[in-house]
């Protein structure tokens, strides 16, 4: 089936043991054979063993509970207590906030959502392009295929929101970003790995820890992150990185 599987122990997979490309490595050497390696983290498996599961079933076209977006209702979420709860349940990167939520439902039950979120510049994050968004999650309920799903909710989003481009990025540990070709977009680039802080077996957003954020809790602020979290024997594991596509207005319709 032209599948590999690894599993990812967080400590034998930190820094001190593997090197920052070691996952990225492992994921090229892969692909040139003709394999899509699949990376399970031991975290995931852990504390969300189902979604892995489920992800895997998929992978392998095992998934038996199959539903028509046709016979779906599509509809705009604005409660995000059912968003929160549907991610944490079925996706493992969990809960993100953004103003557009489109949900697909069958018999009043959620069963696939897409998140989009403003596309903000690369050089200032704070600075929001008009008429640019970002893909921000595509999900479905566990252990459910809905035909079409991804392809509805982006024809709607595209219809009602009329966006000049779309940016998307998808996870190399799990991902080719066959989706985003199923729905138009271009591959522009791959990205560096990413790292993440493991923090008792689990791994922790970066984000968590920038330096201004550790200097007002009371760190050095003579050191740099890194050397503030070796200090505290909190190690950073690192990724396959990502794979970025964009999807033009112009270009496709």
């Amino acid at each position: 089936m032209k599948l590999a599987f690894e599993f990812n122990g967080v400590w034998w997979h930190n820094e001190l043991n593997k090197e920052d490309n070691y996952h990225l490595n492992k994921t090229e050497l892969c692909e040139k054979q003709g394999i899509e390696l699949i990376q399970i983290w031991e975290d995931d498996w852990l504390y969300k063993q189902s979604i892995v599961k489920s992800m895997i079933l998929n992978k392998l076209d095992k998934i038996e509970n199959k539903i028509y977006a046709t016979k779906c209702e599509i509809k705009e979420i604005v409660d995000n207590s059912l968003v929160k709860n549907f991610l944490d349940k079925n996706d493992t990167h969990g809960f993100i906030d953004s103003k557009i939520k489109i949900g697909l439902f069958y018999n009043n039950e959620l069963i696939s959502l897409i998140i989009f979120g403003n596309h903000r510049d690369e050089m200032n994050k704070k600075e929001i392009n008009e008429g640019e968004y970002e893909l921000l999650r595509f999900c479905n309920k566990l252990d459910t295929n809905v035909m079409g799903g991804e392809l509805k909710l982006f024809e709607y989003f595209i219809k009602n929101y009329n966006p000049n481009k779309i940016i998307a990025y998808t996870d190399r540990s799990f991902s080719q970003g066959k989706l985003y070709e199923i729905l138009g977009f271009n591959f522009i680039n791959k990205t560096e790995p990413n790292y993440y802080y493991v923090i008792n077996g689990i791994r922790k957003n970066k984000l968590n820890y920038r330096k201004d954020t550790l200097i007002k809790e009371g760190f050095d602020p003579n050191k740099t992150e890194h050397e503030i979290m070796l200090d505290r024997k909190i190690y950073r594991i690192y990724d396959s990185g990502n794979l970025k596509y964009i999807w033009k207005a112009l270009s496709n319709f």
